[in-house]
C-alpha cells in the first residue's frame, strides 16, 4: 500500500519514526542482522562505500542514550546546586529540545543522521524508550497504595471530584461557544485538551511530590488521594465516552476492561500476597516471581492495546495489584527504578520532545500577540480551563479547613502536567487525533508548566511541616469508648519491659479499647539495604529466628492477656539513625495514630538507682520526633514498674502535675484513660500557683477570677471521683517547686507532666536555666534527673501541633 494514502495532509510532516518515505528505502537489511560496525577494518576494506559507525543500530542507540543522559544530568546537577528544584522529567524534556534543535541547524550534519535518519531502519531508541515508559508506569502503580483515596474519605472524594468536573464542564461550555464561530482546532483536539487539562494524573503528581521531597506528608497524601480520585473518574468518563461515540466497539472495550479489573482484584492481588507469604522474613523475593510479574505487566500492556485502550494504563493497573513496600514492591523498585530512570526512560522524554517544532512556534508568537492563530487559540483555552481548575481546587480544599496557603499549594500541584499528559498527546499524534503542530504547542506548555509550578510551590508551601496534620490527632478529642491508636517505639531490648508495663497501665477493656502498633527500629549497618517488615504478612524462614523475635514474643504475650480489647501490629524498620524519626512520623501519619510512645534515651540499673546507659543518638531521634510528630507524643522514663498484676494487693499511685497548658490538658486526658477501668489506682493532681506577694495587680485580678483546681479538672474530665486528690501549692519561684516535688518523690509510682507545664510562670522560674534535657521541659527534666530522690517512673507528654484553619486561628486569638 502506498504510504501516502494512509496520511492526511496535515500529518504530512516529519515525525521521528513516522516519516513518509517518498522515494523508498535506501537501507538494505543484511542477514544475519548486523548490529555494530567492524570498526577500522570496515573503513579500510570499503572506504567511502562503507557505512559510518553511527548508522549501525547498537552504536546509534549508545550515542543517543549517552548524549541524552549527559545533558539532562548536567541540568539536574546544576539546578540542584543552585537550589532550583523541578521534576527530573523536566530536564529530560529540555534535553530533547536541545538535541532536536541542534540536529536541525544543518540537515547534512552527522548528528542529524543519528537522531533523524532519513531511511526506514528499525527505531530501536524509540522502542526502548517506549518500554522505559511502560516500566515507569508499572513501577508507579507498584509504589502507589490502592486504598489511599478510600482512606482519606470524603475530603479526597470532594477535592478530586471538584478538581476534575469543574474544568470539564466549563471547558465544554467554552468549546461550544467557540464552535459557533471559526475554530482552527479539530473537535477531537478540543475534547482531548479539555479532558487532559481536567484530570490530575497520579503519575505526574507523584513524580512532582517525590522530586520536591514532600510526598511523605499530610499535604502529599491529600494531593495523591485527590489525584487518584480524578484517575478513577477519568477511567469512568473514558468508558462512557467510548460507549457514546463508538457504540458497539466502545461497549466491548468497556466490558473487556471491567473483566480485566475483576481479574486483578480477585485473582492477581491474592496471588501477590501468596508470593509475600512464600518469602521468608528478611529474605529477597525469588527472581522467578519478579520476572514472571514483569512479563505479566507487559502482557497487560498488550491486552489494553488489543482492546484499543491506552496500553500503558494496563501496566499501571497491574502494578496497583502489587503490594507496595517491603518485600515485593520494594524488590521491583530496587531492581529496576534506578536503571530505568537513569538509562531507558530519559529516551522517551527526550525523543518525544524532539518533535517540537521550535522555529514554527517562534513564528506563531507574533499571532499570539495579535490574539489570533492556533497558538492563541490553544493557549487561551488552556489558561481558561486551568484557571477554572485552580479556583475549584482552592475552594474545595479551603472548605475542608486547610489553610489558605496550603489550599493554593494543593491547587498548584493538581494543575501540574508531566509525563502522562505528554505521552498521551504523543500517542494521540500516532493515532491521528492530534496534529503535530498542536502537539508542539501542548508540549511547550507542559514544559513551562513543569518549570513554573514547582517555583510557585516553593513560595507557597512550607516543606518543614510535612509531617504535620490538618486535623487533631490526640487523646483529648477521643470520645468515650473510642479506640486509642498508639505507636510504641522500641530501640533496644531494654525498652521492651518498660513499654509493656506502660501499656498494661492503660488496662484495655470494653470501655477503653486499644490498637497497639509496635515499631522495632534497628540501625542500618554497613552497605545493607533499608527494610520495612510487617510481621503480620511475613514469617521467618523455617529454622531461623526473626531479627525482632524478642519483640514479637514479648508483645504477643501481652496481647494474649487482653486480646479481646487490643489489636496488635508489629513492624520492623531497618534504617540509618538519622532517618529513624522519619520512619516513626510516617508510620504515625499513615496509620492515623493518636499517641506515639518513645523510650527515654537513659537506662537505669536493676535497682533503678544509677544510670547504666546514655545513648545520645536515641535522644536526637526523640527530639526530631517531637518537632515533626503528626500526633501527641509521650516520652517514658522507666525506673520501676507502674503496675504489678502478679501482686494481688498492689495499689498504683499516680501524680499528675497540672498547670493548665495545652500539654497539661493532654497529660490529663492520658491520666483519665489510665484510670478509666482500673479500680486499684489512686490519683493526685497538683497545681503550682504564684503567691500573692509575687503578683502584680493584673495577676492578682486573674487569680481571684481563677476557679479551683478541682473545678478546672472535673470540667475537663467530666467526672467526679472521691479517690482523686486535688492539691494547690502556692510558690514564689522554681526552687520551691523543686522542694515540693522532692518531698513527695517517694510517694508515687508514676509522675505525669506536660512538656510545657509551668513554662513562663513562677513554677519554673530558675529551673529552665538548669534544664539538661530540653525535650522533657523544665519540670519533666527535674523529675527525670539523676539527683531526683525517687524511683518513680515519669511520662512527659507533648500535645500534637496540627495545622489550623485560618478562620479558626482568628477565633482562638480573639
Amino acid at each position: 500500500m502506498d504510504p501516502k494514502s494512509s496520511h492526511m495532509d496535515h500529518w504530512d510532516v516529519e515525525w521521528r519514526g513516522y516519516k513518509i518515505d517518498k522515494n523508498g528505502s535506501r537501507f538494505c537489511e543484511a542477514h544475519p542482522y548486523v548490529i555494530n560496525s567492524q570498526g577500522v577494518w570496515e573503513v579500510m576494506s570499503y572506504k567511502a562505500q562503507g557505512m559510518s559507525f553511527w548508522e549501525y543500530p547498537l552504536p546509534n542507540l549508545e550515542i543517543i542514550i549517552f548524549s541524552t543522559y549527559v545533558i539532562w544530568r548536567l541540568f539536574d546537577f546544576t539546578c540542584t546546586k543552585i537550589g532550583f528544584r523541578v521534576p527530573r522529567f523536566t530536564y529530560m524534556m529540555i534535553a530533547g529540545i536541545i538535541l532536536g534543535q541542534t540536529c536541525h541547524l544543518n540537515n547534512k550534519l552527522w548528528l542529524h543522521d543519528i537522531f533523524f535518519p532519513d531511511d526506514v531502519r528499525p527505531k530501536v531508541a524509540e522502542t526502548l524508550g517506549a518500554f522505559g515508559f511502560l516500566l515507569y508506569w508499572f513501577l508507579k502503580g507498584v509504589t502507589m497504595e490502592a486504598g489511599t483515596g478510600v482512606r482519606m474519605g470524603k475530603k479526597a472524594g470532594v477535592i478530586g471530584f471538584t478538581t476534575m468536573f469543574a474544568p470539564l464542564i466549563c471547558g465544554n461550555f467554552l468549546f461550544r461557544w467557540r464552535k459557533r464561530g471559526y475554530i482552527s482546532l479539530l473537535t477531537t483536539e478540543y475534547r482531548l485538551i479539555i479532558f487532559m487539562q481536567s484530570i490530575s494524573a497520579f503519575t505526574s503528581i507523584d513524580t512532582l511530590l517525590r522530586d520536591l521531597r514532600i510526598k511523605h506528608s499530610e499535604f502529599g497524601r491529600i494531593a495523591l488521594a485527590g489525584a487518584m480520585v480524578t484517575d478513577m473518574l477519568a477511567f469512568i468518563v473514558t468508558f462512557l465516552n467510548a460507549m457514546h461515540y463508538e457504540k458497539y466497539s466502545g461497549l466491548l472495550q468497556t466490558i473487556f476492561s471491567c473483566l480485566f479489573f475483576a481479574l486483578m482484584i480477585f485473582v492477581v492481588r491474592p496471588a501477590m500476597y501468596w508470593v509475600i507469604k512464600q518469602t521468608p522474613e528478611g529474605r529477597p523475593v525469588k527472581d522467578i516471581y519478579i520476572y514472571l510479574i514483569l512479563a505479566l505487566a507487559c502482557l497487560s500492556f498488550i491486552y489494553f492495546d488489543a482492546i484499543h485502550s491506552y496500553g500503558p494504563a494496563g501496566s499501571f493497573v497491574f502494578g496497583l495489584t502489587v503490594p507496595s513496600g517491603y518485600p515485593l514492591g520494594a524488590a521491583f523498585v530496587q531492581k529496576f527504578e534506578s536503571f530505568n530512570f537513569g538509562a531507558i526512560f530519559p529516551l522517551f522524554g527526550s525523543l518525544t520532545m524532539m518533535q517540537v517544532d521550535v522555529p514554527w512556534l517562534l513564528k506563531e508568537c507574533g499571532n499570539l500577540i495579535r490574539m489570533e492563530g492556533q497558538l492563541y487559540e490553544v493557549v487561551s483555552f488552556i489558561l481558561f480551563v486551568n484557571a477554572t481548575k485552580f479556583i475549584a481546587s482552592t475552594i474545595a480544599a479551603y472548605s475542608f479547613k486547610m489553610p489558605l496557603r496550603d489550599s493554593f499549594a494543593l491547587a498548584l500541584v493538581l494543575n501540574n502536567k508531566g509525563v502522562f499528559e505528554l505521552a498521551y498527546f504523543a500517542y494521540a499524534v500516532e493515532i491521528k487525533k492530534v496534529r503535530p503542530e498542536v502537539f508542539t504547542i501542548i508540549a511547550a506548555i507542559f514544559l513551562l508548566n513543569s518549570i513554573f509550578i514547582p517555583m510557585a510551590l516553593e513560595l507557597v508551601h512550607d516543606p518543614t511541616k510535612r509531617f504535620k496534620s490538618y486535623r487533631e490527632r490526640n487523646l483529648a478529642i477521643l470520645k468515650d469508648g473510642a479506640e486509642l491508636q498508639s505507636l510504641v517505639c522500641i530501640y533496644k531490648p531494654d525498652h521492651i519491659t518498660s513499654m509493656i508495663n506502660l501499656l498494661e497501665a492503660f488496662n484495655p477493656s470494653k470501655d477503653s479499647p486499644m490498637a497497639c502498633n509496635v515499631l522495632h527500629l534497628i540501625e542500618l549497618m554497613g552497605q545493607a539495604t533499608p527494610m520495612f517488615i510487617s510481621h503480620q504478612l511475613q514469617k521467618p524462614e523455617l529454622g531461623s529466628i526473626s531479627c525482632s523475635d524478642n519483640v514479637i514474643t514479648s508483645f504477643s504475650r501481652f496481647h494474649k492477656k487482653t486480646y479481646e480489647y487490643t489489636s496488635l501490629d508489629i513492624f520492623t524498620s531497618v534504617s540509618m539513625t538519622k532517618h529513624m524519626h522519619e520512619d516513626i512520623c510516617w508510620v504515625a501519619l499513615s496509620k492515623s495514630m493518636s499517641l506515639i510512645l518513645l523510650p527515654f534515651h537513659r537506662t537505669w540499673s536493676a535497682d533503678r538507682s544509677t544510670v547504666i546507659s546514655n545513648d545520645d543518638k536515641l535522644r536526637i531521634i526523640n527530639i526530631n520526633v517531637l518537632r515533626r510528630s503528626p500526633c501527641s507524643v509521650g516520652i517514658f522514663i522507666y525506673r520501676k514498674p507502674i503496675v504489678e498484676y502478679h501482686t494481688s494487693a498492689y495499689h498504683c499511685k499516680i501524680c499528675l502535675i497540672f498547670n493548665g497548658g495545652k500539654d497539661d490538658k493532654e497529660a490529663l486526658a492520658i491520666t483519665n484513660r489510665l484510670r478509666l477501668t482500673e479500680t486499684r489506682m489512686s490519683l493526685t493532681i497538683i497545681r503550682f500557683t504564684p503567691t500573692f506577694s509575687e503578683m502584680n495587680n493584673q495577676e492578682m485580678e486573674e487569680a481571684f477570677q481563677m476557679v479551683s483546681l478541682k473545678e478546672t479538672v472535673t470540667n475537663i474530665v467530666k467526672e467526679k471521683d472521691e479517690s482523686v486528690t486535688y492539691i494547690d501549692k502556692a510558690i514564689s519561684d522554681g526552687s520551691e517547686t523543686s522542694k515540693i516535688l522532692r518531698a513527695m518523690g517517694n510517694d508515687y509510682d508514676l509522675f505525669i507532666v506536660g512538656r510545657s507545664s509551668g513554662v513562663g510562670t513562677e513554677a519554673t522560674s530558675g529551673l529552665s536555666e538548669w534544664t539538661e534535657f530540653e525535650e522533657l521541659g523544665p519540670i519533666g527534666d527535674l523529675l527525670a534527673s539523676h539527683e531526683f530522690p525517687s524511683r518513680a517512673s515519669v511520662l512527659v507528654v507533648k500535645k500534637q501541633e496540627y495545622i489550623h484553619h485560618t478562620k479558626s486561628q482568628k477565633r482562638r486569638s480573639k
